[in-house]
């Protein structure tokens, strides 16, 4: 009760405070000793002793400013005599305090009082032997301590330190090698902190002991956004490496960027991550500074470091060495962003981001994507050939096709694989590329790929009319990706022709009713024979996201035209059945034995789907058990 009174008499500006504190920091260390502070840190009494010192240390009465830009000595009677001005307590005393803080600091409750403390002293620009060695133990709580709150502490006080307090080049050496040694920590948490408190160093450094560091930051720095298998860790360095360029001066980077263009043309079996760590760093010299990359021939040189990196992943068979070309792509994708006009007309590396939509993995798939339809959405398609004439779409012959085949394929797999974004990016992308194909058909086709299109489809005629209609060729495709059951992929192509109907003229679309009404039809009625009659058809999204699009389909092309095409899909349907029934009577006859077989395997489909409505309806009234047969 005492502490507390006391500290709220210290809170005051009482002129008493400078003659009665040489009393009290001695009294408050005598009940430290007295209530074994050595031992249990975590008692009231030490707690409220911590406090109470602290409000002494930082009482203002002790912070006059002759004192606070006062030039401390390191040891000896100048030391004390400065002490007895500036603390309340004697080298001896300040001696015993700071042994007791180095116990103190490592305990995880009542942490707040202690850290108050040792801010206090810090304040005070105090310096011993043992003080250097709180400080150390302070780095390591930064990064080792299991609370979040003591790890954000730690490095705030360690920071302080590391700028207020003169120090040695030694010293200062000894200390920033801890900290970069500590990003190398066993845990994720420990690594974040540190890598935080490197970037807190490097925004708060003065910049010419920055720069005489600089690569000593760095590349520590680079090896870590290689090695470190947390995202969130490497995110952080990514941040912490373009903070240090963004701050250093030209010269500075362009000697870090010499290191990574040597990385990039580095060869033998150890060069892969080498090269995966340039590609990583070109991106963010591009982000970072872009001024500096637009400089000489800088620019031209990555254009032709990432070129040669994507020829040599086509062809592709497989997903090997995927990480080099995706670091590589996000650089282009950065690149186009910051200096559009430099890729603009490098035909080269826009027709191998067309083959790159077809690429195994879905990392690459995605970033192409995006690349690409960042680049189309600027590009009106009705006045291409107009205000785009020098697009790759257009001087690249048979790109329009090629992209649009590519996209199909991203849409055409399994539910296992199916990627949301990248299917949105195709949706976007190829609902871009239908407009273009309708208003410029002449653009869409090269001679080779007429030739191989017409001998794939063995129809002659149906071929020609696909080469001259590209846009037949598309909905023909799309319809084709829908037919098989898979959700993922069926909703993927609903969401297609709903955004084909809300950006396209109806005239265009409706040749093609029919190729669209015929999929979602389909999965409209395979929905509806597994659902129970007691279900709600209209809140399964199986069935509610067909019908949607049926209904934008209508109100786009008009009731009569939809109604037509809907007829003949439904008299389409209805001569497969009868064909198939055919097939099967006739089997009857000609080969009894396998249409025995087709119909033990029809009874016992519908055994298992007769269990299956007994089982859904035992769940919905609470049963777990389950019968037998």
């Amino acid at each position: 009760l005492s502490l507390r009174c006391l500290g709220v008499l210290l809170r005051a500006d009482l002129p008493s405070v400078p003659e009665s504190a040489r009393d009290l920091g001695p009294s408050i260390l005598d009940h430290l000793a007295a209530s074994g502070a050595a031992s249990n840190t975590q008692s009231d009494i030490v707690q409220g002793c911590f406090k109470t010192l602290t409000l002494l240390i930082s009482h203002q009465k002790f912070s006059s400013p002759a004192n606070q830009n006062a030039i401390m000595p390191s040891f000896g009677d100048d030391a004390k005599t400065h002490i007895s001005e500036t603390l309340p307590l004697t080298a001896d005393q300040m001696q015993a305090l700071l042994s007791l803080l180095h116990s103190a600091v490592r305990e995880y409750d009542h942490h707040n009082s202690t850290f108050g403390l040792v801010k206090a002293i810090l304040s005070k620009r105090y310096m011993s032997s043992e003080l250097y060695d709180l400080m150390d133990i302070i780095l390591k709580l930064s990064v080792q301590s299991q609370k979040s709150t003591i790890r954000l502490q730690s490095s705030q006080i360690f920071l302080q330190y590391l700028m207020e307090y003169p120090m040695g080049k030694q010293r200062m050496d000894n200390h920033l090698h801890q900290i970069v040694l500590n990003i190398k920590y066993e845990y994720e948490e420990g690594r974040l902190s540190a890598i935080d408190l490197i970037s807190s160093v490097i925004q708060k450094f003065p910049l010419p002991v920055l720069e005489g560091h600089s690569q000593f930051f760095f590349l520590p720095l680079v090896l870590q956004l290689v090695n470190d298998d947390s995202k969130k860790c490497k995110e952080a360095v990514a941040d912490c490496i373009s903070l240090l360029l963004q701050r250093l001066s030209t010269e500075s980077v362009q000697a870090l960027f010499g290191y990574a263009k040597r990385w990039s043309q580095s060869s033998g079996s150890d060069s892969l991550p080498m090269q995966r760590a340039s590609a990583q760093l070109f991106g963010i010299f591009v982000d970072s500074r872009p001024d500096y990359v637009k400089r000489g021939s800088n620019a031209s040189d990555l254009v032709s470091i990432v070129l040669d990196v994507m020829t040599k992943h086509i062809p592709f068979e497989s997903e090997s060495g995927w990480e080099l070309l995706y670091h590589n792509l996000v650089c282009t994708e950065k690149l186009n962003k910051q200096m559009p006009s430099l890729l603009s007309a490098n035909y080269e590396i826009w027709g191998a981001l067309v083959k790159l939509l077809a690429y195994p993995h879905p990392w690459i798939m995605q970033v192409s994507s995006r690349i690409i339809s960042g680049y189309l959405s600027s590009i009106d398609p009705e006045k291409m050939l107009r205000d785009g004439s020098e697009s790759f779409i257009v001087q690249i012959p048979g790109c329009l096709y090629k992209i649009a085949s590519n996209l199909c394929r991203q849409l055409d797999v399994e539910d296992i694989h199916f990627v949301e974004s990248t299917s949105t990016l195709a949706i976007k992308t190829i609902t871009w590329v239908f407009r273009a194909m309708k208003q410029h058909p002449g653009i869409c086709y090269d001679d080779d790929l007429a030739k191989s299109n017409n001998e794939n489809s063995g129809e002659e005629e149906n071929s020609s009319g696909k080469a001259k209609d590209p846009c037949l060729w598309v909905m023909t495709r799309l319809s084709n990706i829908a037919k098989p059951r898979g959700n993922h992929r069926r909703e993927s192509v609903f969401k297609c022709f709903a955004a084909l109907s809300t950006s396209c003229d109806p005239e265009h679309l409706t040749p093609y009713l029919e190729l669209m009404i015929d999929p979602v039809d389909r999965a409209i009625r395979e929905a509806s024979n597994k659902m129970n009659p007691d279900d709600q058809t209209e809140n399964d999204p199986r069935i509610a996201i067909p019908k949607d699009v049926l209904q934008i389909l209508e109100d786009t092309c008009g009731t009569e035209q939809f109604l037509q095409a809907f007829a003949k899909v439904n008299h389409k349907v209805r001569e497969k059945r009868d064909k198939r029934k055919q097939e099967i009577a006739s089997e009857a006859v000609h080969d009894p034995a396998a249409a025995a077989k087709r119909k033990i395997k029809t009874q016992h489909g519908k055994k298992e789907r007769r269990k299956r409505k007994v089982d859904d309806k035992r769940a919905m009234h609470g049963s777990s058990k389950r019968r037998h047969s």
